[in-house]
């Protein structure tokens, strides 16, 4: 019996953590639209007598959700398509500056606008180095993700690398942390199998070694190129 339940919790267990952080994502993106959706649907009478076990407004509500998601999908690609293919480099612009000259709104986009350019900037080396930290003790260690090198005249003994040490199984949370260059333990692992390695508590570990960090820069490199070819 025990064999059996250690199997099934094998197979269940993941798929119960793939359910709950595609649940989380989905109600991030929709929840906040999903309300003009469903007075739209009151509005109407649509859906008000459910449908099996789901009552009409638990199925109104999804409903919306689901369309607020499409809508979305929708216009990201759309907006990437027009970036992408026209020029809408003028119109971005208009709006940055419409944008920038809202008080408070301001202040909330300018930050926003430069943490998405930073991680997700073809440029950037933020979230692509893993690397090995000592927290929350100076005998332990943790799995970490450089976001920013050289941070000069933050720490008075020299300069400071941050370092996002990520939460398990959750690594939406964490902490910030800026360590000497010579604290961080440098890792030729990929970020994703960091992530795995996170989310699953550290059951599924990639193999991996120690490198310096100049090796590390010349492997970022290496698989920037990958990445490179890849969407070509």
């Amino acid at each position: 019996m025990k064999k059996y339940f250690i199997t099934g919790l094998v197979i269940l267990a993941p798929l119960a953590l793939t359910l709950i952080i595609i649940l989380f994502i989905f109600n991030f993106l929709t929840v906040p639209f999903a309300g003009g959706v469903s007075a739209i649907f009151d509005y109407y009478d649509w859906f008000e007598n459910g449908f099996w076990f789901i009552s009409g407004k638990e199925l109104q509500i999804l409903i919306s959700q689901v369309l607020v998601l499409v809508f979305l999908f929708a216009l990201t690609v759309g907006l990437g398509a027009i970036a992408r293919y026209f020029f809408f480099n003028s119109l971005l612009k208009m709006w940055d500056y419409l944008i920038h000259r809202i008080p408070v709104i301001s202040s909330i986009y300018k930050v926003s606008q430069d943490v998405v350019t930073t991680i997700f900037g073809s440029k950037t080396n933020s979230f692509k180095q893993v690397v090995m930290v000592p927290f929350p003790s100076k005998e332990t260690y943790s799995m970490g993700l450089v976001t920013r090198e050289d941070m000069e005249g933050i720490r008075p003994d020299g300069n400071a690398v941050a370092v996002f040490v990520p939460t398990t199984p959750n690594p939406t949370s964490g902490f910030l942390m800026l360590y000497k260059p010579e604290d961080l333990i440098y890792l030729d692992m990929r970020v994703e199998d960091a992530f795995k390695y996170i989310i699953s508590c550290g059951v599924i570990l990639t193999p991996f070694s120690v490198i310096n960090r100049k090796e590390a820069h010349e492997l970022e490199i290496e698989r920037a190129i990958e990445e490179k070819k890849k969407t070509k």
